[in-house]
């Protein structure tokens, strides 16, 4: 990996908890407790409270601009 790429690479985060909707917005609550907050998300309501994992680039202190958003199979 070129430096180029590592420095595209380190505002990517791939993160996985509970959907959840607080007055910030749509967030994933992690096992750890941390907040983020999906900056331009709107899920699909049977997604909110469902396990997930989702991907994007971190534009904020705790905001993650989603590229793509799954519910994690049972």
């Amino acid at each position: 990996m070129d430096g180029i790429q590592a420095i595209m690479n380190t505002n990517r985060k791939r993160i996985s908890g509970r959907l959840e909707h607080l007055p910030r917005g749509f967030a994933i609550v992690t096992e750890a407790g941390d907040h983020w907050v999906l900056d331009d998300f709107e899920p699909d309501n049977d997604q909110i409270g469902e396990e997930v994992t989702a991907e994007g680039e971190i534009v904020g202190f705790d905001r993650l601009k989603v590229d793509w958003l799954g519910v994690l199979a049972e």
